[in-house]
């Protein structure tokens, strides 16, 4: 690695910024399971994750319908 001056990028570890200690206690569950809705547009969940590239972070968001998603047998 040296010979080809290849250096490893160090992360530093995971550090909480952000602590709510009351946003628990107003979070209901609302499907309580029942992930198949019976109408479309009644029901969706979304995720937000970032990755970190050369250029900087990129966050990548998916947002899903659950009643239009493909079936996994489907894949």
């Amino acid at each position: 690695m040296r010979e080809e001056g290849i250096r490893a990028i160090w992360v530093s570890p995971y550090r909480q910024t952000t602590i709510d200690p009351d946003f628990d206690n107003q979070l209901k569950n609302i499907l309580k399971r029942n992930f198949t809705p019976a109408a479309p547009n009644t029901v969706w969940v979304t995720d937000i994750t970032y990755c970190y590239t050369t250029s900087g972070f990129v966050y990548l968001t998916s947002v899903m319908d659950l009643f239009s998603r493909k079936s996994s047998d489907g894949m």
